[in-house]
């Protein structure tokens, strides 16, 4: 082959290899950008997770906080004494921490921290409260005692219990015990009947298992 034979064949082919040397710099470049795109999200991700567990990691000591607060309101409604302190650290956290933990238990800590603003209110705005306004004001404590309850687990990273969406009179009535405490309650016992009996009117009872058939109806 001669050098004006090897030129014109160069000269042929120079438009094609061009093009293929072009494609194989655009792949490299494809694949440099996805590799740094992966490295993104996954830095993205480790830095979402990071948030999440500083997130959880302060939810037990916000919701002990709130437990001590509904044990003060109870002995307020039931001994007398001073109205409890607002728990304003307790509920900034749980604030805040709403935007960085899962999707189901961000909107129970909302619906904690609305609830809480709820019953707050109340006992604050009460002065000499009849009876009947006394029972509304320990059920309040004690729905939120379950609301705070049914967070304790996430936070501390524990399996959770499957409950029902709406608490049943059982978890409500373990949760007036918190709020009077387990003494009290065993002692003046016939004291917290309307609080009961509001309980028993706004939620069912637990259902005994071998009492379902399969389908979940009710054999009984």
């Amino acid at each position: 082959m001669t050098f004006e034979t090897a030129y014109k064949t160069l000269s042929e082919w120079q438009t094609l290899l061009g093009a293929v040397l072009a494609l194989g710099a655009a792949l490299w470049t494809v694949h440099e950008m996805r590799k740094q795109t992966r490295g993104d999200e996954m830095r993205h991700e480790n830095e979402l997770l990071r948030r999440k567990l500083a997130a959880r990691a302060q939810m037990p000591d916000a919701l002990s906080e709130l437990s001590e607060y509904v044990r003060a309101s109870g002995r307020h409604l039931v001994s007398g004494e001073e109205k409890p302190t607002a728990p304003v650290a307790a509920t900034s956290t749980l604030k805040a921490v709403i935007e960085h933990i899962d999707t189901k238990e961000a909107e129970k800590t909302f619906d904690l921290v609305s609830w809480y603003q709820v019953q707050h209110a109340r006992l604050m705005g009460s002065k000499k409260p009849k009876n009947i306004e006394t029972a509304e004001m320990l059920y309040d404590a004690a729905l939120l005692q379950t609301k705070v309850n049914r967070l304790f687990d996430y936070a501390r990273n524990e399996p959770e219990e499957v409950r029902p969406e709406k608490p049943s009179q059982e978890e409500m009535i373990g949760s007036l015990k918190s709020a009077i405490t387990v003494q009290v309650w065993a002692m003046k016992n016939d004291d917290f009947a309307q609080v009961v009996e509001i309980i028993n009117r706004r939620h069912e009872s637990e259902k005994d298992p071998s009492s379902k058939r399969p389908d979940g109806s009710d054999t009984k």
